[in-house]
């Protein structure tokens, strides 16, 4: 079983501790449990100064009372769960107003900007954001999860040999990354850690954010969305599903994604196709928690349709996490028309470049695997920088002209986990 013994270096480190050196404002936004705190408090240590955290209830009191006195100091101010008192977020505007310098604050919260009540400051063009979801594999394994840094340097993938089989993927996609779950020694522990976790964001987090009338709902939407992930959501099937309108399914799936347990990949519509789908492709953030809630283990996800779509989520996100580490503007999308030619993730740069990807659980792929990749290719011609179609097996193989396969692990450099530390060889 995947499992951790002490606490991992986080790729956004040096990238946090960069912007802080060079920004006024920096905000970590992410989900509970993601590691945000460890990284402030770690930060907060390296400068000498206290964190103010807005989880404490007698600082979160003293701050909504009117005691601004702890985000004066003339230093760095470290904030964590700013969202129980979005009102810090003026005085932080006026500071930075004021004074304009680098390395002013560093807050962090654990739900996305747009659930704050209307009319709470935004900070636009005050801070740098930064989304720290929970561990990447490469994070996990202490490995080099910089695949997609390196396609974009070199325009075609590392040439890798994986050392992880089939089996051990989905080992991976089973594990997920909250560090809060990946300490506990047993799936039993595991699985109650993520019943708490989701208990804990869906019954409690919330409702003290928003109304919410229909209580139990948001954890059986979760559900649903889990069963669903890698599909386009469709809100009249849920809201059937779960007895409600579907305005009312809508507005809680953006719940969801504010929460950062889903996120829903855009439609990618840049004129290749007179029919291309204009809806997003809805995912899971953590497959550790969808395949717990699910009741799938690495085993059973391996052997059902479930488990593929996992993969692709597991896939997608792990390439997420990767590029909001990378210091150029990078939009992330699913391509899909109603002739049925599909691709899984689109990542296009600035300059219209492209990496399409497509993503299949089997261990050996064929050319016809690339059938959407050569799609776009012929569609798009000097544009598609790459196409890769990410699999199971334990090679890098070309398949055509600017289309390769390569191994899911090549995501981290297609290093296994570590055996001694309580993981498959």
């Amino acid at each position: 079983m995947i499992a951790l013994s002490q606490v991992v270096p986080r790729l956004a480190d040096a990238h946090i501790r960069m912007l802080v050196s060079e920004e006024p404002a920096v905000l970590i936004e992410g989900p509970r449990g993601s590691g945000k705190s460890t990284v402030l408090h770690s930060i907060a240590a390296e400068h000498g100064v206290p964190v103010v955290n807005l989880d404490d209830l007698p600082t979160r009191a003293a701050i909504l009372e009117g005691s601004v006195a702890p985000l004066l100091s003339p230093g760095l101010v470290v904030i964590d769960e700013f969202q129980h008192a979005p009102g810090v977020l003026s005085t932080v505007k006026q500071i930075v107003d004021s004074e304009g310098r680098p390395g002013r604050f560093l807050i962090a919260g654990s739900v996305s900007g747009r659930l704050l009540p209307t009319g709470t400051e935004t900070l636009t063009g005050r801070v740098h954001r930064v989304t720290l979801l929970p561990l990447a594999t490469g994070e996990l394994l202490e490995a080099s999860p910089r695949w997609l840094a390196k396609v974009l340097a070199t325009e075609e993938p590392p040439s890798v040999r994986s050392e992880v089989d089939r089996d051990g993927v989905f080992e991976l996609v089973a594990a997920g990354g909250y560090p809060g779950a990946l300490f506990r020694p047993t799936p039993k522990l595991r699985d109650r850690w993520f019943a708490s976790y989701l208990s804990t964001v869906a019954d409690r987090d919330l409702p003290n954010l928003v109304d919410i009338r229909n209580p139990g709902a948001i954890s059986r939407l979760y559900r649903l969305s889990a069963e669903r992930t890698a599909s386009i959501a469709t809100m009249t099937e849920l809201a059937q599903r779960l007895d409600i309108k579907p305005q009312t399914a809508r507005s809680y799936l953006d719940l969801l994604d504010r929460c950062y347990l889903t996120h829903e990949l855009p439609s990618w519509t840049v004129g290749v196709s007179a029919r291309v789908g204009r809806k997003p492709k809805l995912h899971v953030t953590d497959t550790g928690l969808a395949a717990s809630v699910l009741g799938l283990d690495a085993t059973r996800l391996g052997r059902t349709t479930t488990g593929g779509s996992l993969l692709e989520s597991f896939v997608v996100t792990e390439l997420m996490k990767q590029a909001t580490m990378i210091d150029q503007p990078l939009t992330l999308s699913h391509f899909r028309d109603r002739t049925g030619v599909e691709v899984d993730l689109v990542v296009e740069r600035v300059d219209g470049s492209v990496i399409a990807v497509e993503i299949k659980s089997a261990a050996t792929v064929s050319r016809t695997d690339g059938k959407g990749l050569r799609f776009l290719r012929d569609k798009l011609g000097d544009r598609l920088i790459a196409g890769v179609v990410f699999h199971t097996g334990p090679l890098t193989v070309q398949l055509d002209d600017r289309i390769w396969a390569t191994p899911v692990s090549a995501l981290w450099g297609g290093a296994a986990p570590k055996s001694e530390q309580g993981r498959p060889s």
